[in-house]
Order: structure tokens, then sequence, then C-alpha cells
């Protein structure tokens, strides 16, 4: 019986117990570890989440050996009670999945959009706080679901105080009431009880939770009621509501004027209204931070009714010279209306006046362009009721550390953001008639937003230049410089990124030039060293940690850093010394996945450094991004050796596209006669397992000249055998057994790959009997051969078994093979195995088992982006 419920919309609520819904029909998701599967997809819906993060939510330090094998039939699970509501959402992508469903379509971030946006609306407020049906991922284990839980809690009260205060007093008390019971120490729920109390009459009771929260403040953490609950129980006594805490002088509004067409950066404003009264806004120099403060504080403002106050502290300027936090302070007291006689002569008591003339009100102070940490704190508020936002390029973590400070990192714009920015400067029909110039000005700016700002500017001070012609400026060194370029130091993208350069140690400036010799995208400390340099360029922000232990520059810092380095053998040695650490890691690698494979052509010595496979793979999948960099940007033999360390990674998990970059790249640049035949080899390997017949021949027939003429036989028998298989793939079966048959004559009949193969066909071919005879030798001979060519023996002779009706025996076939193919990592066989298997079971009458094992098969399909995918969906039908 179907369970597709038609076009009905899919929801996944975490506000509760995970639960699927479509419509108004609730779909049974599974087992706890689905359902956390489901719910680490979900908070992050419309995002891609690496299978690491996936594993890290699901498990913690308790994760499986196998960790990666389990979620993927955990999310073959998740897509299975997907489908049961009539869509399929969960993508896989480069480096990880996504759950494609609209934000609305998630109880949290529904929740999280509506709260953001509420302002004060009574209406949006009550569906936010109405969302929430319990504990958050009720049911669920693990450390990642308990931070979760207190985390999206922290927010739950906040909206609950924010719609306590537009909402009918009456109508929030018993809520209210039960939260102070739940939350006995939080202090806005107890206030904004006390305020509904005393609104309706209940002046007594106000006045008695008071004194309840002020004992139970006493009693179990020894400090007394912030100012703003202090400044609450004034008004309350003296029934005068807000009149208290009302500022007796102007307000100050000193914020400079909102960034004009601001765009993107959601995320990060959504959690600056989150932060209760501290958060520091960090930022390579040029990211924005200065943007978003005040962008964020001019929003905000309706909060903060006794103002706003704002200072540069010139942390980082054209003179070097920082602010002395004095003369901020100062500032500031005279900003609330100290005059200058009763600013008191000593730092410390001009501090402690700063924070008594603060007490109890409400303001927004904007401290821009910090130091260190030191020069911030004198600045401070001590009453609760205020915000700060601090942006520097350091880090501060003094701050984060001491004085509880939330750390928000801005990296460079989004994709989208930075189409965002180019749409309201420019207007949607100018950027729209050039979309391709209109990226291609994104990528030279490197979503920078001072950058991108700058360009904009060039182009709409000449509206008659088209943003190609723009686009072709920026792709020019000296003309990109000139183009990001304003009229004053702080518009100038490489002054402002000299300031930070210019503080740094002179040991820390070295590293930080010759890191322009690294192609990106980014880096481990392992491959550069110098750990106390590389932590000193972090905290000023010239490169970004952006996950755990690995660093990167944008491109534009990149460029900036190589131009510093004005000596060309010092940039070209440091290149070498990072292509040789990254080439012996990959080569050991390799070797590690591979042992039996033809050892390369033109050497490579493999460092240590990797345990055993496993290792490997996670080591590939961390660095290949800036593997396939480094075949593109070096020459001579080195993207040859790139190329071949990457190959066996690249074939097992499938990004062939990339296989193709990688040969091309070596073919571009290697002269040796024997390398550019075996590149021509396994290029047209690359271009068989994309289906590009044409492209493969060509391929095949380059390899096999320059084999024939220097009389290679095993280089002959390693082509013929390759053209083999896309014979096969074009159902050219007569065709794949001669070249399979020519390979093995080549090898002198001693090749296992081949034999195998040879079975294979004969199988396909209905000969049985020699197919069992060809496979049986082939396994007999393959005890020292690599597992994946032991696993594709195995899935052969469960071909065989199946053909020849020995079910049982195909089974045992088939589960060695799978065993095998999933030691190695490589998804495209393991998913080919499963849907061998779902045959047999389909014959077998088990429908159950051959159900499970195609879905599995389709998942992996999906994974890879692969045709196959479209056979067994009609299996599944």
């Amino acid at each position: 019986m179907s369970h597709v419920a038609g076009s009905a919309v899919l929801e996944v609520r975490l506000l509760g117990p995970v639960e699927l819904w479509a419509g108004s029909r609730p779909l049974p998701v599974g087992e706890p570890r689905q359902r956390a599967v489901l719910a680490a997809l979900a908070c992050d819906a419309g995002r891609v989440v690496t299978a690491e993060t996936l594993i890290d939510r699901v498990w913690g330090e308790a994760a499986p050996a196998r960790a990666r094998h389990t979620l993927q039939s955990h999310l073959a699970r998740v897509r299975a009670a997907l489908r049961r509501g009539g869509a399929d959402p969960l993508v896989r992508r480069s480096g990880g999945y996504l759950l494609d469903l609209p934000a609305d379509r998630v109880d949290l971030l529904r929740f999280r959009a509506l709260a953001d946006q509420a302002h004060g609306d009574l209406g949006r407020l009550r569906e936010a706080v109405g969302l929430w049906r319990g504990e958050p991922l009720a049911g669920l284990a693990g450390e990642w679901a308990a931070s979760m839980r207190a985390a999206w809690d922290r927010e739950r009260l906040a909206a609950v105080v924010a719609w306590a205060e537009v909402e009918d007093p009456v109508a929030v008390i018993g809520p209210l009431g039960a939260l102070v019971q739940e939350q006995p120490l939080v202090e806005p729920v107890a206030v904004a009880l006390m305020r509904a109390l005393h609104a309706i009459g209940r002046t007594a009771d106000a006045l008695g939770q008071y004194e309840a929260l002020r004992r139970r403040l006493a009693d179990e953490l020894g400090a007394d009621p912030a100012p703003a609950t202090q400044a609450a129980h004034a008004a309350v006594l003296t029934s005068n509501g807000d009149a208290a805490t009302g500022p007796a002088e102007p307000a100050p509004a000193q914020l400079p004027a909102d960034v004009a067409g601001f765009a993107g950066r959601a995320e990060a404003l959504a959690t600056l209204d989150k932060v209760p009264t501290l958060a520091v806004v960090g930022g390579s120099a040029g990211v924005g931070k200065t943007a978003l403060a005040l962008h964020w504080a001019h929003r905000a403002a309706a909060r903060f009714p006794d103002g706003q106050l704002y200072v540069d502290l010139r942390g980082f300027g054209p003179d070097g010279t920082a602010m002395d936090p004095g003369e901020a302070v100062r500032g500031f007291l005279g900003a609330l209306g100290v005059p200058a006689p009763r600013i008191p002569a000593e730092p410390a008591a001009q501090s402690a006046l700063l924070r008594s003339r603060l007490a109890g009100k409400r303001l927004v102070l904007v401290l821009d362009n910090a130091r260190d940490s030191d020069q911030v704190r004198p600045l401070l508020p001590g009453a609760g009721s205020c915000m700060t936002v601090v942006t520097s390029r350091n880090q501060l973590t003094g701050l984060v550390a001491a004085d509880g400070a939330h750390p928000l990192w801005l990296d460079v714009l989004s994709p989208a953001e930075a189409r965002e920015l180019l749409d309201r400067r420019l207007g949607p029909d100018r950027t729209g008639a050039e979309p391709a110039a209109g990226d291609a000005i994104i990528g030279l700016c490197a979503r920078l937003p001072l950058a991108l700002t700058l360009a904009v500017a060039h182009a709409v001070m000449q509206p008659r230049l088209g943003l190609a012609a723009l686009a072709d400026g920026l792709a020019g060194t000296r003309e990109r410089w000139s183009t990001l370029t304003g009229d004053t130091p702080g518009t100038d993208v490489r002054a402002v990124f000299s300031w930070s350069y210019e503080a740094l140690s002179p040991a820390a400036a070295r590293l930080f030039r010759l890191l322009g010799a690294h192609p990106g995208p980014d880096f481990t400390p392992a491959a550069v060293g110098h750990a106390e340099e590389l932590a000193e360029l972090a905290r000023a922000s010239l490169i970004t940690e952006h996950t755990p232990g690995r660093y990167r520059l944008h491109d534009l810092m990149r460029a900036y850093a190589e131009e510093l380095e004005t000596d060309p053998g010092a940039r070209d040695e440091a290149a070498a010394r990072l292509l040789d650490h990254y080439l012996g890691l990959a080569a050991a690698g390799a070797k590690l996945l591979a042992p039996a494979r033809f050892a390369p052509i033109l050497p490579i010595e493999p460092a240590a450094g990797l345990a055993d496979a496993a290792a490997a793979m996670r080591w590939f999948a961390a660095e290949r991004a800036v593997l396939l960099a480094w075949a593109a940007r070096t020459g001579g033999d080195r993207p040859w050796q790139v190329a071949w360390t990457l190959d066996t990674y690249l074939y097992r998990q499938g990004p062939w596209h990339d296989l193709v970059t990688v040969w091309e790249a070596a073919l571009a640049t290697v002269r040796d006669e024997p390398a550019r035949a075996y590149a021509h080899y396994r290029l047209a390997r690359a271009w068989t397992l994309l289906d590009r017949a044409a492209e493969a021949d060509r391929h095949y027939g380059l390899s096999l000249e320059v084999y024939e003429r220097a009389g290679d036989t095993r280089g002959q028998s390693q082509v013929h055998h390759e053209m083999a298989i896309l014979r096969e793939r074009q159902g050219r079966m007569r065709e794949a057994l001669t070249h399979a048959e020519r390979a093995l004559e080549l090898s002198d009949h001693s090749s296992v790959n081949t034999l195998n193969t040879i079975g294979f066909y004969r199988a396909q071919l209905g000969d049985f009997a020699g197919a069992l005879e060809a496979c049986e030798r082939a396994l007999a001979l393959a005890e020292e051969s690599d597992e994946d060519i032991r696993a594709a023996i195995w899935d052969s002779l469960g071909f065989i078994r199946h053909g020849m009706g020995e079910h049982d025996a195909a089974i045992e076939c088939y589960a060695t093979a799978l065993e095998l193919y999933r030691r190695v990592g490589d998804l495209y066989w393991v998913a080919d195995t499963l849907v061998h298997l779902g045959d047999v079971h389909r014959d077998r009458g088990h429908e159950a088992l051959a159900t499970a094992a195609w879905r599995e098969a389709l998942g992996l399909y999906e994974e890879l982006g692969h045709a196959n995918a479209a056979e067994v969906r009609t299996r599944l039908s």
C-alpha cells in the first residue's frame, strides 16, 4: 500500500519530540538515531551539513568505528520517511547533505524568523511562542541534543518576555508563573511577571515575586538582582511605570548613519538580536564588521529608549595610534550629561562614574575598531540592561573568557549575499542584464564587502560602463587594485589590509607573505608550521580558522600577501616546500588505499603521518580541494604527480569530473612519454565513468599508440582492459570480451583483474560455466591483490551464482563483496552490488529485503549524482 501523501506539505518539528508531518498526518521517522539525523539536518535546513558534523551531532565522542557507513544507512531511512510525504528534499551536495525545505517548514526556523521579525508585533510573537510543544528534541540523548535544548530554551525565554511586554497582562500571568517555577533564576521572566501582576492591580503579588527572586539569588548564587531588575522593582513601588528607569537628560544619539543598501548577514543580525549584553564582532579587514554593527544598532534602537553611544577606538588606522580608553570614557560621560568639571581625574573613577550613569538605563553602545580587550573594558557598562557591540580585527579572547562576551565571526559574504549587494546597489535590471559579469565581479572581489562596494561605486559613477568591462578591469592585478581604491584611506582595500599587516611581528609578517604561495582554498598548521606566528595571524584576522584546525585567506588577501613578497626566490622556495608536503602525504595515502597499484612513473617520496587506509580517506577528503588547486597552479611533472596520488580516492568517492580536471592538467604540462601515455589512459577511464564514449575512445587510442610504439605490453593490457569496460557500458558485450581477452593475453594470462572481467562478460553472454572457471581462477590468484579487486571478483561470483539459480551462494558472494567495498570506501560499487543483491532477494520472493537493498543503493547513487539512480527507482516503483 502506498504511503505517499500526494502534494501534502512536509514539515519537521523539533520544538518538542522530533516529528515529521505531511499536511495533517504524522509520518513515522524510526528509531532515535534516525530522528537525531533528521533533527541534525532540519536545524540547518536549506544549508549543507557535512557528514562529519552529522556524525558529531548524532554520536559525539561515542561515534562507532564505521560511523560514516552507519550514517549513510540512517540517511537512507530518513530519505524513505520523507518520500512517504510525497517529496524527496534530502539532497547530496559536495561536502555534505542538504535538507531542501523552506525555513517555514521547520518549526525551530519558523520560530526564529517570527521572533526576529516581530519588533513588538503581537501576532508574530503569539505564533512564535505557540510553536513550542514541550522540551525540544525530547527523547534524543547526547551532548549535541542537550546543548541545543539549552540554547533554544534561552531563545524561547527571550521570545516569551518580548511577548509578555505587548500581550494582555491577564493572558501572560499563567504562562509566566509556570516559567518562573521552571527557571527560577532567570530575572527577565520574573520581571515580566512582576509587571503583569502590577498592571492588573496585584501590586502586592508583584512585590512578593521580587522578594522571592531576591532570596533565591542570594541563597543559590550569593548575588543581588541586576540593576534592571531593581529598577523594575522601584517602578512598581512608586507605581510610576517606566519613569524610574527613564533618562533625566536627552537621550544621546551618536550612531553614524546606517549603511545604504546593506545586504545579507541575516544570520549574524539574528545572533546579535539574541545576545543579552556584550558581543564581539570579529573578522578580517574589509569584511563589514562596522557596517553590521551600525546596521544592527539602528535596527534595534527602539529596544534601547535611553539612547545610543558610539566611538571609533582607532585600533587599526592609517597612523597606527589607538585611542586612549580614557578619552572614550570622557566622551561618553559628556554625552550622558556629565559636565566636564564633575568628571574625576583618575581613569578608574571615570569608568566607575560611567557605569553608575549607565546603571538601570537601556542603551546600545557600539565600540568600533578596538585594538584589544584592555582598550574596551573601561567602557563596558556594569548593568545588564545595556547592550554593547565591539568590533575588532583582533579576536579579543580576553573579553570572551573573562567578560562573557559572545563572539561573532564574520567571513566574506555568501554568493547569494554578494549578489544581493550588487542588486541593491546597481538595481536588478542592470545586474540581470549581465548575470555572468556580475558573478565574475563577485569572484574577483572575493565576496569581500569593502571590495564589492568599491567595485559597485565605479559602476554607479559610470552608468554606461558595462559590467563585463568592469569585470575585465578587475581581472588584471594593477587594474583591480586601482578599481578597489577610494578617495580616503578607509576606502582603499590595500591600505585597509596594510593596517593589520604592519601591526604584525617580523616573523608573522614573513609567514603571511609566504602564505601567498599557497593556492588555497585552505590549509592546516601541519602544512605551514610556525604555530606561534600562525596564531598571531589568526588573532589579527589576516587568516580565518573557518573550521577547527583549518585556516584560509580569501583571494584578495592572498593576492595582497603574494604582492608583498618581493623576493621571487623566497616565494618559489615556499611553494616547493608546501607542495612537497602535500605530495608526500598524498603518495603515502595513495599507497595505503591501493598497495598493489602500479608505482608512479614520475617518483614521489611518501611521507609519514597516515596510519591506515581510513586515515588516508579522511586526509584526501579534507585536502582534495587543495590538491586540485595545486594541479591547476603548478607546472612540469607536478600536476601528473598530483593526479596520480588523487586517482584512487576520486575513483572510489565519485567526483569523476575532478578526475578529468587533474588528468587534463597533467597532460597540459608533462613531457615524459610514458607519463603522457598513462595520463591519456587514466583520463579516458574518467571519461568512461562519465559516459562520454567519444572522449574516452580518443584518449584510449592516444595511450595505446604510445604503448605499442614503446613495446610496453603492460600498458597495452591496461588500456585494452579499460576499453573492454567502455564497450560493456555501451552494451557491446562481444567487443568487450574481445578487448578483455586481448588484455589477458598481453599480461601473460596473469592479470587477476582481467580474469575477473572476462568471467563477468562470459556470464553476461550466458556462458556461466566459463565465467565460473575464470572468476574462481582469479580468486585463487588474488590473495595479494588489493581489497577492491577481491571485492570485484566476489561481486562477479555473486552474479554468476545468481544466473545459475544458486541464490543462497549468490547472497553470500555479494555480502563478501559489500564488506570489502565498504571497507575501501568505494561508494559506486557498494551501490552496484546492493542493486544485484536486491535482485537476488526479489527472485527468492523476499520483497522487504530487496526493497531495503535497493533503497540504500538509490541513496548512494543520488549522493554520487549517478544516472543509475533512475534504474533503481524503476525497481522500487
